[in-house]
């Protein structure tokens, strides 16, 4: 699946999108995209942080102690740290659709299609594919799923086109009774049909879909979402007839609010190498600590000095690296009375010290800031088809000032001022997230710069949702988590709601509707030719700049603490893991 997530202001969050589903779950149309110029861990860089190797654009794709089977010892338990207990268990339904679930447990208890190369590359998992056709009749685009004969549900029921169906009919958009994640890519399949045998999938789309591979990167049965209160609310406990993977859930302990999964004997595949694994809430400054005091097994996520150090403490620690979806940046209210004027927008943009902020986000990691500044709201520096479109909205106080003056924007005192307002913006900052107080403290001082008055608007972390959703703010920063699939959805977060809309979608909270934009979205959709595909994205992207949407400021290194004898685990740009492998080594 796809769709771009919104990440909790300083680490997780997936913005409950489908963009979810993505990062650890989802697939890669193959050969489409892999990052290249990315080799081995940067040894060349100053050393920071005791000595710690620095992390830039040739951070790795993947650092996961890649070992075989037979060097992983069979049994032992493996114990996460997760931000939140789910309160339902369908990734597929809107409130659900979490990191802590499509990410995190999804993989080790749930059907996952695809496996996705380190280099970024696609193929179908055969534990649950076992080959795939696609072909074009009259310009629509029809695959052929051959599933997987021996993969049940752990109800003992064979995976079959029916729950391919059903969940199709409950995402397409078409019954409004359904609460689906998003509807994108389900909306431009028209059937879902038996092929010679019930594991063989037909499944139609209107056009060409070259990115058909994130739609049904994942399944659940038909039992789960053929009726609307069972997809929306039926979810509420894990139920482990739904669910076919290496692991089956055992219990959830509302206590200590901590899920317990075990090896699950009904599996097809290879034998899972671990016995038991448990995910447990944990606010993420004693997450650090927890691992460090041995008492869970993964930090992940690790984003702060502080949480480094704390993770670096334990004795056994592996900090592994490797290059990150997850970008940081502004976005902007088009609505809001002193930002809907496109200038406004573009002038505070070139007023933005990035480079600045990045070296102070950063600060204590051991990150080069300036290799990881974002010129592009879709694709990565080292990815095909990257390109810096931010040329025009490099920091530039001079051209910020012109521009504001030429809008009408006139300094009186400290600040400008037009027919008798002061020019003034509202920055709603997420109390308690250091990186979002620490860009808002610096947003604040380089608009001082350009005679711009910025309010800080102190505002509950817990809040976020409804402050975006209500788009009852000016401007806010978080992290967008990126997916495998950077041309798809489009829509998401930068269109209208539907083609033709005039009101904006569900997640474009800068809630500006380009129709240029809006002519190419259905391109980028259909486009089968990757090269000029790219090209298409990167006219949007463009256009995306033009329109101060959002500001991307860098993209993270994602650093995970594990202990050193745990194998195929870890940090990953793309690279899926295949949770039977996961162990220790012998």
């Amino acid at each position: 699946m796809t769709s771009r997530s919104i990440q909790d202001p300083q680490l997780f969050r997936r913005f409950t999108l489908r963009k979810t589903l993505t990062t650890a779950v989802v697939a890669l149309a193959v050969g489409s995209l892999a990052l290249t110029g990315c080799g081995q861990k940067n040894q060349s860089g100053g050393n920071q942080n005791n000595g710690d190797k620095i992390a830039s654009k040739s951070a790795p794709l993947a650092d996961l102690n890649t070992k075989s089977r037979d060097q992983i010892k069979d049994g032992g338990t493996l114990r996460f740290a997760i931000g939140t207990m789910p309160t339902g268990w369908n990734p597929m339904e809107v409130d659900n659709n979490t990191v802590d679930l499509a990410s995190t447990i999804w993989p080790f208890i749930g059907v996952n299609n695809i496996d996705i190369a380190e280099d970024g590359t696609a193929k179908p998992n055969p534990n649950y594919i076992s080959s795939t056709d696609v072909d074009t009749k009259d310009g629509k685009q029809v695959v052929t799923l051959h599933l997987n004969p021996k993969a049940k549900w752990n109800s003992g029921r064979t995976i079959d086109y029916t729950d391919y169906q059903a969940m199709w009919k409950a995402c397409n958009g078409t019954n409004d009774k359904f609460l689906p994640a998003t509807t994108d890519g389900f909306n431009q399949v028209t059937s879902v049909e038996k092929g010679e045998k019930d594991t063989d999938v037909v499944i139609t789309f209107k056009n060409t879909y070259p990115d058909w591979t994130s739609t049904f990167s994942i399944v659940i049965p038909k039992e789960g979402s053929s009726d609307p209160k069972v997809f929306n609310d039926g979810w509420k406990k894990p139920n482990p007839d739904w669910f076919a993977g290496p692991f089956i859930p055992t219990k959830v302990d509302d206590a200590t609010k901590t899920l317990t999964i075990k090896r699950n004997d009904k599996w097809w595949g290879d034998k899972a190498k671990l016995d038991t694994v448990t995910f447990k809430e944990m606010e993420e400054d004693a997450k650090t600590k927890a691992f460090a005091n041995k008492e869970i097994d993964i930090a992940d996520g690790i984003v702060t000095k502080d949480a480094y150090q704390t993770a670096k403490k334990r004795t056994d620690v592996d900090m592994r690296e490797a290059g990150s979806l997850q970008w940081r940046h502004f976005t902007f209210n088009g609505k809001s009375a002193n930002l809907s004027d496109k200038n406004v927008r573009q002038a505070i943009v070139k007023g933005i010290n990035r480079p600045a902020i990045a070296k102070s986000d950063l600060a204590g990691l051991p990150v080069d800031a300036d290799s990881v500044m974002l010129g592009n709201h879709f694709f990565m520096p080292g990815q095909p088809g990257y390109k810096d479109n931010s040329e025009d909205y490099k920091y530039d106080v001079a051209a910020a000032e012109k521009q504001l003056e030429d809008a009408g924007w006139k300094k009186q005192g400290d600040y400008r001022v037009k027919d008798g307002k002061t020019l003034e913006v509202n920055y709603s900052q997420l109390t308690g997230v250091p990186t979002s107080e620490n860009e808002g403290a610096l947003f604040k001082q380089d608009m001082a710069k350009i005679g711009v008055k910025v309010n800080l608007v102190n505002t509950p972390s817990a809040d976020m949702n409804k402050v975006l959703s209500n788009h009852s703010f000016d401007v806010i920063s978080f992290t967008w988590q990126g997916t495998a699939y950077p041309m798809a959805n489009v829509r998401q977060i930068y269109g209208a709601a539907a083609e033709g809309s005039k009101q904006p979608s569900q997640s474009n909270f800068s809630q500006v509707i380009d129709p240029e934009v809006e002519k190419l979205i259905p391109q980028i959709d259909t486009e089968m030719d990757v090269n000029k595909r790219r090209e298409l994205t990167n006219q949007a992207d463009k256009l995306i700049w033009d329109d101060v949407m959002t500001l991307p400021l860098y993209r993270r290194i994602g650093f995970t603490a594990t202990p050193k004898n745990l194998a195929n685990f870890g940090s990953t740009t793309f690279q899926t893991i295949r949770a039977e492998d996961v162990g220790y080594t012998k």
